[in-house]
């Protein structure tokens, strides 16, 4: 039997790991249905791992309980995320706000984490998945799975370990020399039932965001199982869609814009950023912020309006002023040179599609008030949502296991003492800037040396 076991192999099931182990549990077991850990931590920002950020603060965070992130905050906030990381030889790299790797590597960040797994003696189980858990009192957790082995009964892991019918794999080396032996002669591989049982068990096993990189959500029937609520699960930090024809023609424009999303008459939220025009509607760093509410007005069927200013950085009276200006500057020209050097011509030609402006019309001859009503359009120009992203284009979770039953800072079941969660598993996500790989590392750090301590 293990003193804990790890379900998830991700950021936050990597810390946890190094903090139980640090921590005085003697036996750490680390499961993940991967090939390697960190998958999805390697990719993050680009691959680039935006981890935290030095404007950390509450209101970043979503959930339907968001009265425990202050307590989560108080005990892990920016500057523990950089004393951590920088102990694991990660210095950091700032862009504002914005906390990177100095390596500008996010698989830098998975390399260091898994080197203090292998210093600390972590046992690392791969391409183990988990398929169910019980619990009793006196005998703690018990695990059955599917695991992947080579036929002929060999391993998927690197050396065989009795207890838990898994391996030991130590850092990058050993799997370098796996891929590498695997190229010269082709592998097969079949499953077989694995069992596992331990005192302590943290799920970690992450969201449903990025199918791609292995998320699938098991750990949320799980949770359910273990007579855990799981809030009601959707995409969050994703690109908006719309039926509207024009985005056809704008695909592949980048603009800096003001966005202000209206709920009736009241202004919900507004952000200035690079607006990502594509053939089906929105994306970039702007449009994330405000998917999550975007998706919660449409569910709701409410009275809302999204705009999109194109002079973000021109008062309402100025950008007409303005128009009127450049209409005596251009008064030879025709039509079609009036937005020419203000706009990418894609954007330009639906601004002149939707004002039916008269593009061979010389500019002196166009009515001020034609102008004026290009320049409304570029000061509001209305953005139709019909629907967010899917979890394929996601970059986390919203919803999860209910705050309201973990205790923090230990991030410990209230319906079983044994019992933690971490990461975004959680019903809590934040948003683009760093905040939710802090909160991932963070609640993964705290739910580890918890289960640590508590081990006899």
């Amino acid at each position: 039997m293990k003193d804990c076991i790890i379900v998830g192999g991700g950021a936050a099931g990597m810390v946890a790991a190094i903090e139980a182990k640090r921590a005085g549990a003697k036996s750490v077991l680390l499961v993940e249905k991967q090939a390697c850990l960190g998958k999805k931590l390697s990719q993050t920002g680009n691959g680039r791992a935006n981890y935290t950020n030095l404007s950390m603060n509450a209101n970043a965070y979503r959930s339907i309980h968001p009265e425990y992130i202050p307590s989560f905050l108080k005990y892990f906030d920016c500057r523990d995320s950089l004393e951590y990381f920088k102990a694991l030889g990660i210095y950091p790299k700032f862009r504002g706000d914005y906390v990177y790797p100095y390596s500008d590597q996010a698989k830098s960040m998975v390399q260091c984490l898994e080197n203090a797994l292998h210093n600390l003696g972590v046992e690392i189980c791969l391409q183990h998945r988990v398929e169910a858990i019980s619990w009793t009192e006196h005998e703690g957790f018990f695990i059955k799975g599917k695991k992947l082995v080579q036929k002929g009964g060999v391993e998927s892991s690197s050396q065989k370990d009795k207890d838990s019918d898994s391996a030991l794999v130590f850092g990058n080396k050993e799997k370098k020399k796996k891929k590498e032996k695997n190229k010269k002669e082709k592998v097969e591989w079949e499953e077989k039932e694995f069992s596992l049982q331990g005192r302590k068990l943290l799920i970690a096993t992450g969201g449903l965001a990025m199918e791609a990189l292995g998320a699938s959500g098991e750990g949320y029937e799980i949770a359910k199982n273990l007579s855990h609520t799981v809030s009601n699960l959707f995409p969050s930090l994703v690109p908006i869609y719309t039926k509207e024809d024009y985005v056809k023609l704008w695909a592949g424009v980048r603009v800096d814009v003001r966005a202000g999303l209206y709920k009736e008459q009241d202004l919900i939220f507004q952000d200035e950023g690079e607006l990502q025009c594509t053939d089906y509607g929105i994306s970039g760093i702007i449009v994330f912020q405000m998917s999550r509410l975007v998706h919660r007005l449409l569910q709701d069927k409410a009275k809302f309006s999204l705009e999109l200013s194109f002079l973000p950085k021109f008062e309402e009276a100025e950008a007409k002023n303005y128009f009127l200006k450049r209409k005596e500057l251009l008064e030879r020209e025709k039509g079609d040179a009036f937005l020419l050097g203000l706009f990418p011509e894609k954007l330009s030609q639906v601004l002149y599609e939707r004002t039916a402006f008269p593009l061979k019309q010389k500019i002196q001859d166009i009515s001020d008030q034609k102008i004026l009503e290009l320049c409304q359009l570029c000061l509001h120009f209305p953005f139709l949502p019909e629907r967010i992203g899917d979890f394929q284009r996601a970059q986390c979770t919203a919803g999860g296991v209910n705050l309201s039953e973990i205790f923090i800072p230990d991030f410990q079941s209230k319906k079983n003492p044994d019992l933690y969660f971490a990461g975004e598993i959680l019903d809590v996500d934040g948003i683009c800037g760093g905040y939710n790989l802090h909160f991932a590392f963070g609640s993964g750090i705290l739910a580890g040396r918890a289960m640590g301590k508590k081990n006899d």
